[in-house]
């Protein structure tokens, strides 16, 4: 195409190729070095991320084992009969392991009242023609129903129940006839020997559907009262205002469903969480060892071949950095010490059974070395005659959780060391990355000056070439440079 010349057109030399292998060898110097920075950092990066979240899912398995969590009991029932439910039962973890025997006589039930016999033949018949309230109390709760002239004995019972402070009556209707006619029935849910339904008035006119008349007699009446839930445990009776005894057995919750058949109660036991105890020691136990694997891979050595320079396998991304050794190092010292507080039977790891592996992971060995016990048999007897004391091993007040949490946060936690390290790693990159945009900036500087100099320069030779080639024509065309010629 008219109009482009390349570099090296004017001269015939290869200036092009000779500009692209010195831009190359400046880009490989300049961006090398660069490029390696910012794998380094963005390894190293990826692998303090790695170390924080195997620290962390550690840490999590601790904390099912710090307080009160290991003292977790649990309250088995067997009921009187099957596919019925007479009494619920919860423990708190400081509930003494116990079985009790537990009849239910009676349970609590709030009031019911019922208006007279033939006071209403029906349910639109009218309640008052005057205005007035109905005032509703029980067990220390009350509210008002405003009565307008009127008012049918339904619009009555829908307004009641859809009052929006209702404490809980209830009222329904029933169209029984005859001489007994239509009936106002209520119920209140403030059970509780004491805590029956009462209705007042200021209108004698709403007498007919209150317990306390303004004027003489009262249309509703209680046809079963409030009354408390009773229970007998192991032949001692206890009484309740509700169905739910709180602390009635100490640190235990017992609720009552139903009346337990004569002769034939409930039995209530009361008993430490083995189970879980070993799940969350087991889950200790296994993210412990994946922290071991997590820092050997990442402070694995880079392999060199036979020659002593090929590599034949590359390092981990911490492999240059003694922080996790460090870590690990200060945990296994952590985790291998006695702990202040605990049962004196019960203050290491290898007295519950917990003992170190030749590559320095945690197990519950299932042999027994020199004569002792295993570590199975330890642990297990731990949790079976001990139970308080493992609790009181790992989530005491100087336990081993708090210790090692405590000593882990160090490193977890928002502003921690590791926070730390990544803030600084992420800062050399941001710097790296400018670097990078400097390098760039300055190899397309290069170049540029490289092709200014070479075009000036091709130039240069193109036209030296045509003088050479106008002097050689015009000596050529002098007496004597031409060709002889035969006489």
């Amino acid at each position: 195409m008219s109009g482009i010349n390349f570099l090296g057109s004017a001269s015939g030399l290869p200036l092009e190729e000779l500009v692209s292998t010195l831009v190359q060898v400046e880009r490989d110097t300049k961006l090398g070095r660069i490029n390696t920075t910012k794998k380094t950092l963005d390894t190293s990066l990826s692998g303090v991320g790695q170390l924080k979240s195997a620290l962390s899912a550690f840490q999590d398995a601790i904390k099912k084992l710090s307080g009160n969590t290991l003292n977790a009991r649990t309250a088995t029932v067997v009921q009187p009969t099957e596919n019925k439910t007479y009494i619920e039962a919860t423990a708190s973890n400081t509930a003494a392991a116990a079985n009790f025997d537990i009849k239910v006589n009676q349970l609590a039930s709030g009031s019911r009242l019922e208006s007279a016999d033939g006071i209403y033949a029906g349910a639109n018949d009218v309640v008052s023609t005057t205005d007035g309230t109905l005032t509703f109390a029980a067990n220390g709760k009350t509210f008002d129903v405003a009565v307008t002239a009127g008012m049918t004995l339904n619009e009555l019972r829908q307004q009641l129940n859809a009052q929006s402070d209702n404490f809980g009556v209830n009222a329904n209707i029933i169209n029984a006839g005859g001489a007994v006619g239509t009936k106002l029935v209520l119920t209140s849910d403030e059970s509780g020997l004491g805590n029956d339904l009462v209705i007042t008035n200021n209108n004698a006119e709403l007498d007919g559907v209150s317990t306390i008349p303004t004027g003489a007699t009262a249309g509703l009446s209680i046809s079963q009262p409030a009354q408390d839930a009773i229970i007998e445990i192991d032949g001692i009776i206890a009484t309740n205002s509700s169905n739910t005894f709180s602390d009635v057995i100490q640190d235990v919750s017992l609720t009552v469903k139903a009346i337990t058949p004569d002769g034939n109660n409930a039995a209530v036991s009361i008993a430490t969480d083995n189970a879980a105890a070993e799940e969350n020691i087991q889950n200790f136990i296994n993210n412990y060892n994946v922290l071991v694997d997590q820092v050997a891979a990442l402070t694995k050595k880079r392999t060199l071949g036979a020659d002593g320079k090929t590599v034949t396998a590359e390092g981990g991304a911490l492999a240059t950095d003694q922080m996790p050794k460090n870590i690990m190092s200060q945990l296994r010292g952590l985790l291998g010490n006695v702990v202040e507080g605990a049962d004196a039977s019960l203050s290491t790891l290898y007295s519950l059974g917990i003992t170190f592996q030749d590559n320095g992971k945690l197990q519950i060995s299932a042999s027994g070395e020199f004569g002792a016990d295993s570590g199975r048999t330890r642990f297990d007897r731990a949790l079976n005659e001990n139970y308080d004391g493992v609790a009181a091993f790992f989530g005491g007040e100087t336990g081993l959780a708090t210790t090692l949490d405590s000593f882990l946060k160090e490193f977890t936690q928002n502003g921690g060391i590791i926070a730390s390290k990544e803030n600084s790693l992420k800062t050399q990159i941001d710097k790296n990355t400018k670097d990078l945009d400097a390098a760039n900036r300055y190899i397309a500087s290069f170049e540029q000056t490289l092709r200014s100099r070479y075009t000036a320069l091709d130039a240069l030779l193109g036209s030296m070439q045509n003088m050479t080639s106008t002097v050689t024509a015009q000596l050529s065309s002098l007496p004597g440079f031409g060709t002889n010629k035969s006489n």
